[in-house]
């Protein structure tokens, strides 16, 4: 049993570590969050003055503010259905016994572990490029003209993007779970005459709950934060229709070097992914509690 004195200690040991990630977080927050109250723009040096609510004022007033969450929400959305759908149907066909399993699973996993900027660079290029693409071509060998994804459908080419990356994501913690599932319940079910789709409804997929939450949070706070493949795509357009909160923010801060209105904007993004994480975490403590 340990001791005061003992307790003390590895109090005073791990003290240096909390205080050092303490300021990690603190001294970027706290500075952007002064920075959101001053007029500070890099073209005008020296001539930082304080603002009060201003910034905010105006980033929610920017006519590509409702447009820049709406895509948020769908392009979150988005990416959290496929990925989800996806990951399940993929986590089903790999549970089955079959030749290669390790190298199919291990083909699957693979796009996870390619950075989101070759990612980006590699869809707009060899596959939605409408005169040297995949899909071009196939169009072609069809008769039918060729689709430009990224200038006629930029949004949904973004999120079919960002899914394929984090379809591998969600297929390894399904598959996981699937995994642990007793295998003698089946066996029951399937003695007792329930089919697959039975199975399935009645046992797998409450068995998946508890794992496809844990994938829709964990997904839900880096999705919000998306921005390499919007950059290296559509630049957020035509217009603003890809754009989102980050690229919304880059754009005010680093394309009008206005400091203090990105930093504004950057606080409001942090208010609205604090906002999504309470409500996950909440409905993620009541499926753990059943």
């Amino acid at each position: 049993m340990a001791t005061q004195a003992s307790r003390a200690a590895g109090r005073l040991m791990l003290s240096p570590a909390v205080v050092l990630l303490l300021l990690w977080m603190i001294v970027p927050l706290g500075m952007t969050i002064y920075f959101s109250f001053l007029r500070y723009n890099l073209l005008i040096p020296g001539g930082e003055t304080f603002a009060g609510f201003e910034n905010y004022s105006y980033f929610f007033t920017d006519p590509n503010f409702w447009p820049a969450l709406t895509n948020t929400l769908l392009l979150v959305g988005g990416v959290l259905l496929i990925t989800t759908v996806g990951g399940i149907l993929l986590a089903l066909l790999l549970d089955q016994p079959m030749w290669g399993q390790g190298i199919v699973r291990i083909l699957v996993i693979a796009p996870f572990f390619v950075m989101p900027t070759v990612s980006a660079l590699v869809w707009k290029n060899m596959f939605m490029n409408p005169v040297n693409g995949l899909f071009g071509w196939l169009a072609n060998v069809f008769g039918v003209p060729p689709f430009d994804f990224l200038s006629q459908a930029p949004l949904f080419s973004i999120i079919l993007i960002v899914a394929w990356q984090w379809l591998p994501f969600a297929t390894l913690i399904l598959l996981t779970a699937l995994q642990s599932l007793d295998s003698e319940q089946i066996e029951a079910a399937e003695m007792d005459g329930a089919g697959p789709f039975s199975r399935f409804f009645y046992i797998m997929l409450p068995h998946l709950a508890r794992a496809a939450t844990v994938v829709i949070l964990i997904q839900t706070i880096f999705l919000l934060s998306v921005f390499a493949e919007i950059l290296v795509t559509t630049n957020g357009g035509p217009g603003n229709a890809s754009t989102n909160l980050t690229y919304l923010v880059y754009s005010q801060s680093l394309l009008q070097y206005d400091v203090g209105l990105g930093s504004a904007g950057g606080i409001v993004a942090v208010i609205l992914a604090n906002i999504v994480a309470i409500f996950l975490m909440r409905m993620i403590g009541k499926n753990l509690e059943t």
